[in-house]
């Protein structure tokens, strides 16, 4: 048995769903659902209960495994006490509960602790390395740019291939920071992260991995896979003001130990073959 917290979120929902076609349904799933029709992203799912954050269990004996997704991601949010509570307290009390009754715990972490190269560079990347430094056992997963479906709820926070999917459907062209070429990042298919937190669920290997393809790509390239499918104009307009002070210049992962811990890395899915189904299941409107 399973517990998967940010069960409805962007990530979560598609680990539920990965499971699912995996033949895995007993999964307690632990989720707010705060935002507009999150509960979308757990139709059709089958899962043995949902309960609020606040339900958190004491006794876990009967779980095989935590898998914590759960977490405020807003790169914006300045309020220390209110991401504290979400992010870092919620990932103590959970870890410390597998770490007593000796359970497997998979927790969700950031590309964002490295920020440009002297760490965290917001308030939400400081929450993650701060629950990195207290988890002594565990599976950490250092998320890279993580995109596809299920994420049509997180407003400002969406992808950048969500966001300019939208934007050429409803306006024929896509507003893309000045200099893009110069900037860089790991983007990783949401399903990709699913398989691979399936794969640590039946090959536990405690450590700290980045989880990304090792492939960086230009926000360039990403505009010109999103307009190959959809074909529109480029407006290059200024950075916001609140960005530049927190903006990475590259993102890139280390694949060597997601390797050597089995992953088949090779298997994860190209920027160019992702925008293309991502853009599927948008333009179907369907979610994962």
């Amino acid at each position: 048995m399973i517990a998967l917290t940010g069960a409805g979120g962007f990530i979560g929902s598609v680990i539920l769903g990965y499971l699912n076609k995996q033949g895995i349904t007993d999964v307690y799933l632990f989720d707010d659902l705060p935002t507009g029709d999150q509960f979308k992203n757990l139709i059709g799912k089958q899962y043995l209960g949902l309960h609020s954050t606040e339900e958190i269990v004491t006794d876990i004996k009967d779980f095989d495994c935590v898998i914590h997704f759960g977490a405020n991601s807003s790169t914006l949010e300045r309020n220390w006490n209110s991401i504290y509570q979400t992010n870092v307290l919620s990932t103590r009390r959970w870890h410390d509960l597998c770490r007593e009754q000796g359970k497997k715990f998979i927790f969700a972490s950031s590309a964002a602790v490295y920020g440009n190269g002297n760490g965290p560079l917001n308030h939400y990347a400081f929450s993650k390395l701060a629950s990195e430094q207290e988890i002594t056992n565990g599976v950490i997963l250092r998320l890279f740019n993580v995109y596809g479906p299920n994420e049509y709820h997180k407003g400002r926070m969406a992808s950048t291939p969500y966001q300019w999917h939208k934007q050429l459907t409803e306006t024929g062209s896509i507003n893309i920071f000045e200099n893009s070429s110069e900037y860089f990042r790991d983007f990783i298919y949401v399903e990709d992260v699913a398989r691979t937190v399936y794969h640590f669920l039946n090959n536990y290997r405690e450590g700290i991995y980045d989880l990304g393809t090792g492939t960086p790509a230009s926000f360039e390239k990403v505009a010109n896979c999103c307009l190959d499918l959809i074909p529109g104009a480029e407006v290059y307009i200024p950075m916001p003001a609140d960005l530049q002070a927190q903006y990475q210049k590259s993102t890139c992962a280390s694949t060597d130990y997601l390797e050597a811990a089995g992953v088949d890395v090779k298997r994860f899915v190209s920027i160019e073959d992702g925008v293309k189904e991502y853009f599927n299941y948008l333009s179907s409107n369907q979610t994962y």
